[in-house]
């Protein structure tokens, strides 16, 4: 009985070793250390399991007698309702510290099992891709629940000011990937998000100017690219060549590895190609050449085990410059997939059908068409890519290049259109 009405600031500031017990908190008692400092501690056992919950609040007096017998009545509640408190602990201190980074990893997991829709691989690439680039330096270790929308959009902003189509695509991907995190399916998967942060992203915000799904390479134009490409390292001669001679998309040819191509043939498989589905191409002599190698990589990277993805568009910039100094004017800026708009633009004149284009760029046929016919043509489709070899091979001989960018002799150039006609 005397403990317990001595068990007041006067009786604690008395006590110089051991330890005193509160007799109106069960667990809760002062324990005095080894260098003499008063620690308020914790230590009962739950009855259900056995276990038993040994826990330090801080210094007395920083933390007075009713601050420390609140904080044990919370544990006493749990630990007779059968429950450990430290669990109850550990789940909040992991929801204060769960970052975006951590969190997307998460959503990274779930979207590769596909619990609910399938994504195609190159879709789950170009998440990571848009995440490591982009998001991760910016947002990564930002704690997700404290996450702003005013963090995001500055974030996003300060991409647009290098990039406003890859601040699109980032502030995209933000927005899907937070509200799955708010979602039922964050929820599961133990992200525990309330709502969305920023509900106004969208990746159609910035304007990228309706010059931007226009340009295509001229006649002209291909002949200073191909004038220009004499300067440039082999890899890259090889690389802008068989880029405009396939009319594929940039990372799916640089990131080929040999095997793809048997016998002249390019075989694009579902799992890297962008609509998810095979794409046969026929090379001609041209590109035959071009494509041989003795690498495991159709362009071998020579810093790493691997294909060269770096270093290109450093090579289109500086074959741009070299276009205008040899056109003695400005030249509109162009970019990869413009490459691929140049065999579009001049298929037609070329002889090439509409629908026969289209499967050379590996375009899916829409509607009905779609679902209905499912032949490939590919013979019209050798046809089409002999023709457009056939024409970009006149335009390397015209401008007196054809051997510093490895035409085979003797090609045939009976299927080629004239120049001035396109």
């Amino acid at each position: 009985m005397g403990k317990a009405q001595n068990f007041s600031p006067s009786s604690i500031d008395a006590l110089v070793s051991g330890k005193r017990s509160d007799p109106n908190t069960p667990g809760l008692c002062v324990l005095v250390g080894a260098s003499g400092k008063k620690i308020w501690q914790f230590r009962r056992r739950i009855a259900k399991s056995g276990a038993i919950v040994k826990l330090k609040l801080g210094q007395y007096p920083a933390f007075t007698i009713p601050a420390a017998r609140q904080w044990a009545q919370q544990l006493n509640e749990a630990i007779e309702r059968g429950e450990d408190p430290r669990e109850a602990m550990r789940a909040e201190k992991a929801r204060e510290t769960l970052n975006v980074e951590y969190a997307h990893g998460i959503y990274m997991e779930a979207m590769r099992r596909g619990d609910r829709k399938k994504l195609k691989p190159r879709t789950l690439s170009d998440k990571e891709v848009i995440f490591t680039r982009d998001i991760k330096p910016r947002l990564g270790t930002k704690p997700l629940l404290t996450l702003t929308e005013d963090e995001c959009w500055d974030a996003v902003y300060d991409k647009a000011k290098a990039s406003k189509v890859r601040a699109n695509k980032m502030a995209g991907e933000l927005s899907c990937f937070l509200r799955w995190c708010a979602s039922r399916e964050g929820r599961m998967a133990g992200i525990d998000l309330a709502a969305h942060p920023a509900p106004t992203l969208n990746s159609n915000w910035f304007s990228t100017g309706s010059k931007a799904n226009q340009r295509f390479l001229s006649v002209e134009e291909i002949g200073w690219l191909f004038q220009a490409l004499v300067d440039e390292p082999l890899t890259y001669r090889r690389g802008f060549v068989l880029l405009l001679l396939t009319a594929a998309r940039r990372n799916e040819l640089f990131g080929a590895p040999t095997s793809e191509i048997v016998d002249g043939v390019w075989r694009l498989p579902p799992e890297r190609s962008k609509n998810g589905e095979e794409n046969i191409v026929e090379l001609g002599p041209w590109g035959r050449r071009l494509a041989q190698t003795n690498h495991i990589w159709l362009f071998p990277s020579p810093r790493i085990d691997g294909p060269q993805l770096c270093g290109w568009f450093k090579a289109r910039d500086r074959i741009h410059r070299k276009m205008e100094e040899l056109a003695g004017k400005a030249i509109s800026s162009w970019h990869f997939h413009d490459l691929r708009r140049t065999f579009r633009s001049h298929a037609r004149g070329l002889g090439i059908d509409r629908d026969i284009a289209e499967l050379m760029l590996n375009h899916k046929r829409k509607g009905i068409e779609g679902v209905y016919n499912k032949n490939q043509e590919l013979e019209l489709r050798a046809e089409g890519f002999a023709k457009w070899e056939a024409f970009l091979t006149r335009i390397a001989i015209s401008v007196q290049v054809g051997s510093y960018l490895n035409i085979p002799d003797q090609v045939d150039c009976s299927m080629h259109v004239e120049a001035g006609s396109v």
